[in-house]
Protein backbone atom coordinates (compact mmCIF):
# COMPACT_ATOMS: atom_id res chain seq x y z
CA UNK A 1 0.00 0.00 0.00
CA UNK A 2 1.18 3.35 -0.65
CA UNK A 3 -0.19 6.88 1.26
CA UNK A 4 0.36 10.18 0.26
CA UNK A 5 -0.71 12.45 3.18
CA UNK A 6 -0.61 16.26 2.08
CA UNK A 7 0.40 19.03 4.67
CA UNK A 8 0.60 21.90 2.63
CA UNK A 9 -0.42 23.15 -0.45
CA UNK A 10 1.61 22.29 -3.39
CA UNK A 11 2.41 24.52 -6.27
CA UNK A 12 1.99 22.47 -9.37
CA UNK A 13 5.65 21.66 -10.32
CA UNK A 14 6.08 20.20 -6.37
CA UNK A 15 2.82 18.17 -6.66
CA UNK A 16 4.21 16.80 -10.51
CA UNK A 17 7.37 16.08 -9.08
CA UNK A 18 6.25 14.50 -6.28
CA UNK A 19 3.83 12.05 -8.36
CA UNK A 20 6.70 10.80 -10.62
CA UNK A 21 8.54 10.11 -7.85
CA UNK A 22 5.89 7.92 -6.55
CA UNK A 23 5.69 6.29 -10.36
CA UNK A 24 9.53 5.94 -10.50
CA UNK A 25 9.04 3.88 -6.81
CA UNK A 26 6.11 1.55 -8.51
CA UNK A 27 7.92 0.91 -11.77
CA UNK A 28 9.92 -0.60 -9.17
CA UNK A 29 7.18 -2.05 -7.19
CA UNK A 30 4.86 -2.99 -9.38
CA UNK A 31 2.36 -4.98 -7.66
CA UNK A 32 1.58 -2.27 -4.90
CA UNK A 33 -2.42 -1.88 -6.15
CA UNK A 34 -3.80 0.28 -3.37
CA UNK A 35 -3.15 3.42 -2.91
CA UNK A 36 -4.17 6.49 -0.03
CA UNK A 37 -4.28 10.29 -0.97
CA UNK A 38 -4.81 12.43 2.24
CA UNK A 39 -5.93 15.75 1.20
CA UNK A 40 -7.96 16.74 4.16
CA UNK A 41 -5.10 19.30 5.45
CA UNK A 42 -5.15 21.33 2.21
CA UNK A 43 -8.27 21.26 0.78
CA UNK A 44 -9.37 20.59 -2.67
CA UNK A 45 -6.55 20.06 -5.61
CA UNK A 46 -7.13 22.79 -8.20
CA UNK A 47 -8.24 22.45 -11.83
CA UNK A 48 -5.18 22.09 -13.10
CA UNK A 49 -3.69 19.51 -10.55
CA UNK A 50 -6.43 17.54 -11.59
CA UNK A 51 -6.37 18.08 -15.49
CA UNK A 52 -2.73 16.51 -14.93
CA UNK A 53 -3.38 13.70 -13.06
CA UNK A 54 -5.79 12.58 -15.52
CA UNK A 55 -4.63 13.49 -18.75
CA UNK A 56 -0.81 12.73 -18.02
CA UNK A 57 -0.19 10.73 -15.02
CA UNK A 58 -3.05 7.99 -15.05
CA UNK A 59 -2.29 6.93 -18.28
CA UNK A 60 1.62 6.55 -17.04
CA UNK A 61 -0.18 4.13 -14.36
CA UNK A 62 -1.92 2.34 -16.41
CA UNK A 63 0.55 1.57 -18.96
CA UNK A 64 3.56 0.49 -16.06
CA UNK A 65 0.57 -1.51 -13.58
CA UNK A 66 -1.30 -3.09 -16.53
CA UNK A 67 -3.52 -3.73 -14.03
CA UNK A 68 -6.82 -2.55 -11.73
CA UNK A 69 -5.98 -0.30 -8.95
CA UNK A 70 -7.53 1.04 -5.41
CA UNK A 71 -7.64 4.35 -4.47
CA UNK A 72 -8.92 5.29 -1.10
CA UNK A 73 -9.13 9.59 -1.17
CA UNK A 74 -9.53 11.15 2.21
CA UNK A 75 -11.16 14.67 2.62
CA UNK A 76 -11.87 16.99 5.49
CA UNK A 77 -15.50 16.61 6.34
CA UNK A 78 -16.34 20.78 4.91
CA UNK A 79 -14.65 19.43 1.33
CA UNK A 80 -16.47 16.31 1.53
CA UNK A 81 -19.97 17.72 2.30
CA UNK A 82 -18.93 20.57 -0.52
CA UNK A 83 -18.59 18.31 -3.20
CA UNK A 84 -21.68 16.10 -2.42
CA UNK A 85 -23.70 19.62 -2.03
CA UNK A 86 -22.27 21.22 -5.45
CA UNK A 87 -21.41 17.93 -7.80
CA UNK A 88 -21.07 18.63 -11.43
CA UNK A 89 -20.28 16.05 -13.71
CA UNK A 90 -16.89 16.86 -15.73
CA UNK A 91 -17.23 15.21 -19.18
CA UNK A 92 -14.10 17.04 -19.70
CA UNK A 93 -11.61 14.91 -18.01
CA UNK A 94 -11.19 11.26 -19.69
CA UNK A 95 -12.16 8.21 -17.12
CA UNK A 96 -10.32 5.72 -16.11
CA UNK A 97 -11.98 2.49 -15.54
CA UNK A 98 -8.45 0.71 -14.03
CA UNK A 99 -8.77 3.28 -10.85
CA UNK A 100 -11.50 2.39 -8.41
CA UNK A 101 -11.49 5.52 -6.28
CA UNK A 102 -13.32 5.73 -2.74
CA UNK A 103 -13.99 8.92 -1.01
CA UNK A 104 -13.52 9.01 3.16
CA UNK A 105 -13.33 12.09 5.71
CA UNK A 106 -11.64 9.38 7.85
CA UNK A 107 -8.29 7.87 7.38
CA UNK A 108 -8.71 4.76 9.14
CA UNK A 109 -12.33 4.24 7.55
CA UNK A 110 -10.43 4.88 3.99
CA UNK A 111 -6.98 2.08 5.45
CA UNK A 112 -10.15 -0.14 6.62
CA UNK A 113 -11.69 -0.27 3.00
CA UNK A 114 -8.23 -0.89 1.52
CA UNK A 115 -7.22 -3.47 3.77
CA UNK A 116 -11.00 -5.12 2.99
CA UNK A 117 -10.64 -5.27 -0.63
CA UNK A 118 -6.49 -6.63 -0.50
CA UNK A 119 -7.78 -9.30 1.65
CA UNK A 120 -10.67 -10.01 -1.06
CA UNK A 121 -7.94 -9.97 -3.88
CA UNK A 122 -5.50 -12.32 -1.79
CA UNK A 123 -8.46 -14.64 -1.04
CA UNK A 124 -9.28 -15.00 -4.72
CA UNK A 125 -5.78 -15.56 -5.51
CA UNK A 126 -5.50 -18.36 -2.95
CA UNK A 127 -9.20 -19.56 -4.56
CA UNK A 128 -7.73 -19.67 -7.95
CA UNK A 129 -4.22 -21.98 -6.75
Amino acid sequence: MLCISWKLNPGIEQFRNLYWQVLQFVKSNPKICFYSTDTSCIGPLDAEQEAWLSREYYPQVSKIIGQDIYAAVIFSEGHFKALVNNYIASPLLPVHDFIHFNYFTDKGEAMDWLMFIQKGQDLAILAKS
